[in-house]
């Protein structure tokens, strides 16, 4: 030891344990009780076949890690004021003594007193009429349904009129939400006494075709477990008209949140009634359910078959009333099966007391569902927007504690979707998020990133997103935060420069010398006087960024006019003089480029559990604000499309063995050719398979890739699910996947001729497809997470019902 200590110059004072080994390059260490095998940057050298380059060095100072003390005021003074019925109720209780009452002591019907509504400025065609809808919503259930009479719309119309909902206020559920919508119409309603009886939705009304202009939420128990009880003005938000994006709209309609912006928006003037005494809703105390345990009885085989056959469904096929029944009656059989349970949870009638009592009864015996292994899909599947109980919710994160860190960030888009499904800003899902994220730095980084894209780009949720980050933000340490509040200075500034570029290039696809030189003048002044030294890459923070190099970063030409960057690296044990390329785009949702990837990494993990390394390079991508984002330049790799142009021009697309002599040139040597073509076998198998499932469109030359070591790969991601281009109504893409005859060259196969790396890649295609196919669900509930956020080609569960298909019946 003495003598490996004067070799490498290490005190005498010290010892092993005051270092730790890093990876030559980056910011990763491999240290603790892990085995080495067991780190990522480890298991893909191994995985490509390159050498694994360590240096000794000093683990990161704790001190950085500092994080300032603050003490935090309650929210509110009246936090904690619920308990058990029992303590709450004023049955037998002194008046004098009451302060709480109990939510369960209320028999009357809830009821709202709609005032009226007023609006800035009046729509052009002020020949309409307008009414309110009143919907009480627990998830996606609707629990009741009034509406008031019609009238015309001027810029404050007024009602004055009480809606009585045939829900009690006992029966009111936590989560429920008081859902107001202003409708317009051309001719007359019924009646305003006929109208308050009416059931059905104004939209199916045969007399009057209506249209949603404006909705708003409003929370009717609180965090605190109260009722909310007195008058509000509440700001509305409007339906996006025609040529405004529409895509987040069905997440957007279930915030609690209220429009910020009051000068220009509609308000809604309601009342609530008012008590004595606040009322709060009661915590259940699990009993023994004693008319449940005798209901028990055996199911017929009939039955049963039924039953199994419900639970076996995916979860796009719909419940019908019958179903539901079924799978409520036969509870205790149900659950057994801890794939029943999105469907069991699924038939409980929220707006009913007494079942709800009995659901968490039964709740309390879900033994199977605890010690079952832990199905991501299943589990994540009562975290979307169906479910509002926070006690079902709580039950699914608690599911998810034991996902280790790999799998957290495999599945960190989703989860902080499902944020947007929580009734109130504190829940076991945020917690969750907030645990991991300080717990991990990758994990932390990767959720201030998709917090703050979310920020920028949702305003319903807006303030949720910006209390979560906030929480997270006071409790990283001093070193996040520096290392944070360098990369939004990055973007920030390489924005400007972009909008700059912008405003001075053509809206062509050509860029001009003029342009580019430009550009490189605008990044020698940011190098010269604003820019970092170094900031860590936001879609990989391993690496650390230095210098621009300047000569090598250009405008690329494309409508949007995204910056191609380069960076030198800003680690010294850096092997070699490679740059840092990034592509910074402005103008693009980045969002479903993120989905697309995140969805091909899950697949390479299917894949590798089942034995099958498939080469897909999944690159870096991440959505940084509202159309703003950074891609990863993967080194070494050209279009499809220029090596075929390179080589013999615009006819280059004809001749079928061009890819094949440029692979042979980059590799000179016989057993680097065959492992390359072996590499471009298994890859294209992996795209193949991964394109034709994920129904991803517009493959033309420009958006394939290949590596100089033979390892194809696809970008460019806007058209999913079967979205194709078409042209005068007429589908552009006519094949389920691509494989060209250039691609089957190199594997050796031409005309008639066949070959065995022809026979290793069908091979492959057929495990590589069985292997997705036992993930279906999880596939499914993936994409159905993320229907919520805007993505234009992700709106509906028809858009999903693409992935089952391709998976199922074939």
């Amino acid at each position: 030891m003495a003598k490996k200590k004067s070799l490498m110059d290490i005190p005498e004072d010290h010892s092993e344990l005051d270092f730790v080994l890093r990876v030559c390059g980056r910011d990763e260490y491999i240290t603790g009780e892990t085995p080495v095998k067991d780190f990522h940057c480890i298991r893909q050298c191994l995985k490509n076949g390159e050498e694994i380059h360590l240096v000794l060095d000093t683990p990161p100072d704790p001190n950085e890690d500092e994080v300032q003390k603050e003490e935090w005021p309650l929210v509110d003074d009246c936090t904690g004021v619920t308990g058990y019925h029992e303590q709450l109720t004023i049955d037998g209780k002194d008046h004098e003594r009451v302060f709480t009452i109990s939510l369960w002591d209320c028999n009357r019907k809830f009821r709202v007193k709609i005032i009226g509504i007023d609006i800035p400025v009046l729509p052009r065609n002020t020949d309409i009429t307008v009414f309110v809808e009143a919907n009480i919503q627990h998830g996606q259930q609707l629990l009741s349904q009034r509406r008031t009479a019609s009238k015309p719309f001027t810029e404050e119309v007024l009602w004055n009129t009480w809606l009585e909902f045939d829900i009690k206020i006992k029966d009111l559920p936590k989560g429920a939400l008081l859902n107001l919508q202003v409708y317009c119409g051309k001719t007359q309603s019924l009646s305003t006494k006929a109208n308050l009886q009416s059931h059905d939705s104004p939209s199916s009304d045969s007399k009057c075709k209506t249209q949603l202009l404006y909705y708003v939420n409003i929370l009717l128990i609180d965090h605190r477990f109260l009722l909310r009880s007195g008058e509000y003005v509440l700001h509305m938000w409007k339906i996006p008209g025609k040529g405004e994006e529409q895509g987040s709209i069905n997440a957007d309609k279930l915030t609690s949140a209220t429009n910020p912006d009051k000068e220009n928006s509609m308000a809604v003037s309601i009342v609530l009634d008012k008590y004595c005494h606040p009322i709060a809703l009661p915590k259940h105390r699990i009993t023994s359910d004693i008319q449940g345990d005798g209901a028990r009885t055996e199911m017929p085989n009939q039955l049963r078959k039924q039953l199994e056959e419900i639970i076996a469904t995916d979860p796009l096929n719909p419940l019908t009333a019958e179903d539901k029944e079924l799978l409520w009656h036969f509870r205790y059989e149900s659950i057994k099966h801890p794939k029943a349970y999105p469907k069991l949870l699924s038939s409980v009638k929220w707006g009913q007391q007494d079942l709800v009592a009995k659901t968490y009864q039964l709740l309390a015996k879900k033994e199977a569902w605890d010690q079952s292994t832990l199905d991501v899909g299943l589990t994540m599947q009562l975290l979307d927007c169906n479910f509002s109980d926070e006690n079902v919710r709580a039950m699914a994160v608690q599911k998810l504690e034991c996902l280790e860190d790999d799998d957290v960030l495999h599945y960190l888009l989703q989860l902080v979707q499902a944020v947007k499904f929580e009734p109130y800003h504190d829940s076991a899902l945020a917690r969750f998020l907030l645990k991991r994220g300080l717990r991990n730095k990758r994990i932390g980084h990767f959720l201030f990133w998709f917090l703050r894209s979310e920020i920028a780009q949702s305003m319903h949720y807006q303030q949720r997103f910006a209390v979560i980050l906030e929480a997270y933000l006071k409790g990283c340490g001093k070193a996040m935060l520096c290392d944070f509040m360098k990369q939004v200075q990055v973007i920030e500034l390489l924005h400007t420069v972009t909008m700059e570029i912008k405003s001075v290039s053509a809206e062509k696809y050509d860029v001009t010398s003029q342009v580019i030189t430009q550009l490189k003048q605008k990044l020698e002044k940011l190098q010269n006087n604003k820019l970092p030294e170094s900031f860590r890459v936001p879609y990989d923070p391993g690496l650390r960024a230095g210098a621009l190099v300047i000569e090598k970063c250009k405008v690329m030409a494309s409508k949007k006019k995204p910056l191609w960057l380069e960076f030198k690296c800003a680690d010294p044990t850096a092997l070699s003089n490679e740059t840092i390329g990034i592509i910074f785009k402005h103008g693009d949702d980045l969002r479903q480029d993120m989905l697309i990837l995140q969805i091909l990494r899950i697949m390479e993990s299917i894949w590798e559990a089942e034995s099958l390394d498939l080469c897909l390079l999944p690159y870096g991508c991440i959505s940084t604000g509202n159309k703003i984002g950074m891609i990863e330049i993967v080194k070494d790799a050209t279009t499809i499309a220029k090596i075929q142009q390179s080589t013999v021009g615009n006819t280059g697309a004809f001749k079928d063995e061009i890819l094949n002599q440029w692979l042979k040139e980059r590799c000179v040597i016989e057993e680097k050719f065959q492992a390359a073509v072996e590499r471009f076998v298994y890859s294209c198998a992996g795209y193949c398979v991964a394109t034709f499932v994920l129904g991803i469109g517009d493959r033309h030359n420009d958006n394939i890739m290949i590596t100089e070591s033979g390892n194809l790969f696809h970008i460019d991601f806007g058209h999913i699910l079967g979205n194709y281009k078409s042209f005068l109504g007429i589908n552009k893409e006519r094949v389920p996947f691509v494989l060209t005859p250039d691609f089957l060259f190199v594997m050796g196969t031409s005309g008639k001729k066949t070959s065995q790396h022809f026979h290793k890649f069908q091979d492959v295609c057929v495990k590589a497809y069985l292997a997705l196919r036992h993930h279906t669900n999880l596939l499914i509930i993936l994409f159905s997470m993320m229907l919520m956020t805007g993505m234009p080609q992700l709106t509906s569960k028809e858009d999903i019902e693409y992935i089952r298909d391709a998976l199922t019946k074939i």
